[in-house]
């Protein structure tokens, strides 16, 4: 693991999560309505980037992007090794795609928002669990964001 790798979890913490994301899927289902929602709210002009790179297929992309953002925030306390290696790879291909890293970012936040928006409001312990994930893979985004900025041409 790299120097500035974030450090696993707990088994409970994973455990914790498993618990958080179950109870989410059963109260929403499938999540891509409600983060799409929220995201396109936040980026309103993201859905032009969907529509372009979806090439027909918008949906088809929304849900992806959506997938994989949920894969990293499910799989980070786990496998964090993996989840990097992933980010280091799509944060360049996005930014290739001139796809503003907000966009990016704004993604991922979106569906820890929007699986948060399904806690009893007291549940300090599960938010702050969605929370310290947030700040990890939000930080190794940016982190792959600025190594692409300095790059050599």
């Amino acid at each position: 693991m790299s120097s500035n790798q974030q450090s696993v979890a707990s088994p409970g913490q994973q455990a914790r999560l498993e618990t958080i994301l179950e109870a989410a899927a059963e109260t929403l289902g499938d999540i891509t309505p409600a983060v799409m929602a929220l995201y396109y709210q936040r980026y309103p002009a993201a859905r032009q980037s969907f529509v372009e790179h979806g090439c027909g297929y918008t949906a088809r992309l929304e849900a992806g992007m959506v997938d994989s953002a949920l894969y990293c925030l499910m799989t980070w306390f786990e496998r964090p090794l993996e989840i990097d290696v992933t980010l280091a790879d799509t944060v360049p291909h996005h930014a290739v795609l001139n796809i503003p890293i907000d966009y990016f970012v704004g993604l991922q936040e979106a569906v820890v928002d929007v699986i948060a928006g399904t806690l009893e409001p007291g549940d300090s312990s599960s938010r702050a669990l969605l929370e310290e994930l947030r700040a990890a893979l939000v930080s190794r985004i940016r982190f792959y964001a600025a190594q692409g900025e300095r790059a050599p041409a």
